[in-house]
């Protein structure tokens, strides 16, 4: 079992240092390998041409492995990776098609607002001030109801309900008992 991970790693570690003939990106060779150690010949058969170049690999994988990569260009390469961790659970029995598995980059892509996917700038909060409120507190147990009266009247805005509940409480409104 120990050779077979040390295989595992030594191929994962010679994809991403690969000279640049191959002309194929390290993530996607990567991505090829994965797809390969998850579903198997399934992979072979999908690209597969049996037709060999000059280096000795199939035609049809290096081309799939190109069109792949034209395709997930857009994308960075930590989304191809979490996609492709994500790839067991999206299809366990059949490795993806190229739209199958640019869905599964989309789902990675971190989220933007609307403001960034249209390049608007970036709008500053507004600047709020803190509403100065003088009251004098009687230390009865109704001194919020007395804030909320100060905010109303230095202009601050204040919901119904909780006007009128401090209202209520200070008298002003309905009848209460513990006047």
């Amino acid at each position: 079992m120990n050779n077979i991970a040390n295989l595992a790693e030594r191929a994962i570690n010679s994809a991403s240092h690969q000279s640049q003939s191959d002309d194929v990106a390290p993530v996607i060779r990567k991505l090829f390998i994965v797809l390969h150690g998850a579903y198997g010949n399934l992979v072979a058969s999908k690209f597969s041409t049996g037709e060999k170049d000059s280096s000795g690999k199939d035609k049809g994988i290096r081309v799939a492995m190109k069109v792949w990569e034209s395709k997930l260009r857009r994308y960075p390469d930590d989304v191809i990776e979490t996609a492709a961790g994500r790839l067991s659970s999206a299809h366990p029995e059949y490795p993806p098609s190229l739209p199958q598995f640019e869905l599964l980059c989309d789902a990675a892509k971190p989220r933007q607002t609307y403001a960034q996917e249209n390049n608007l700038p970036r709008l500053e909060a507004p600047a709020v001030e803190p509403v100065k409120v003088s009251f004098v507190a009687q230390n009865d147990g109704k001194d919020w109801a007395r804030r909320i009266l100060a905010r109303a009247e230095a202009g601050d805005a204040i919901r119904t309900y909780t006007m009128e509940s401090a209202q209520m409480a200070l008298g002003m409104k309905g009848k209460q008992s513990w006047q």
